[in-house]
């Protein structure tokens, strides 16, 4: 769920706004409110939201101020200003500091203003997705050994560049230079396990991190590990650790890369 907070010193208007939209429908919700800039920074530290709307003219701090703070400690937040009319000058130097724009207190039932909460919550969910694919990336690289041959190294990376592929030991020997017999036996006399057991352990242990700490369904969370129908990767996971999906989420509990046992 993506976290909002709201800043504004009117009681009326900022109540009224988190009360009026419908939030679950972008996947947002509001996490707290603050009735100056003082204080929105300082619910800001506390919940790290990823969206911030915020009043322009308010008491202790005003709103370009909390906008020039929050950009420096976290670029990638969403923020909207809450204009005047009387507020234009203002507002333009909102968006120099990098909000994403700013609309009239009176336009919160117009199109403009769910075009920027869908607008953020795509984007948002596009730099999640980007994130957690990069961060899949860093965790299996570290599988490379750097005492394993080249081919054996520039192997592993070839399976770890992309988790949603299927890669064939055929395929990846070719690749790196060596017949298929050849490269089977390298693999195995390297890694101390099959080419296959490697790349299952590999999909597993990025199919238990993203069960574990994201909220993907099934389906997205197979597809990123090469299981593309939602019915199968539930069956695949639970042959290769016991768990369902659905288990392991609750429970979110860390498989142990030793504990399965692969699909032949």
């Amino acid at each position: 769920m993506i976290k909002v907070i709201v800043v504004d010193d009117e009681y009326i208007v900022r109540k009224g706004l988190m009360a009026t939209v419908n939030w679950q429908k972008y996947n947002m919700e509001v996490v707290a409110d603050a009735s100056n800039g003082q204080k929105g920074w300082e619910v800001f530290l506390e919940h790290s939201p990823e969206v911030v709307i915020t009043d322009i003219v308010m008491p202790e701090q005003n709103g370009i101020e909390l906008a020039r703070k929050i950009k420096q400690a976290a670029p990638d937040t969403k923020i909207l200003l809450l204009s005047c009319h009387r507020d234009f000058e203002y507002a333009q130097e909102g968006i120099r500091l990098g909000a994403s724009g700013y609309i009239l207190k009176t336009a919160f039932q117009d199109d403009e203003f769910e075009e920027y909460l869908k607008q953020f919550s795509d984007e948002i969910e596009k730099l999640q997705h980007k994130e957690q694919d990069s961060s899949l990336a860093e965790a299996v690289i570290n599988e490379v050994n750097e005492k394993w041959p080249e081919p054996i190294q520039k192997a592993v990376q070839l399976i770890t560049r992309d988790l949603s592929q299927s890669h064939s030991s055929v395929n990846i020997a070719y690749e790196v230079g060596l017949s298929r017999s050849h490269f089977s036996t390298l693999f195995s006399k390297s890694v101390g396990e099959s080419f296959h057991t490697f790349t299952e352990k590999l999909k597993i242990n990025a199919a238990s991190e993203l069960l574990e700490t994201t909220s993907l369904t099934l389906q997205e969370i197979g597809e990123k590990v090469g299981v593309q129908d939602g019915k199968y990767f539930s069956k695949w996971f639970k042959k290769c650790t016991g768990y369902t999906p659905s288990d392991y989420r609750l429970t979110k509990r860390r498989i142990n890369p030793d504990n399965f046992t692969p699909i032949t």
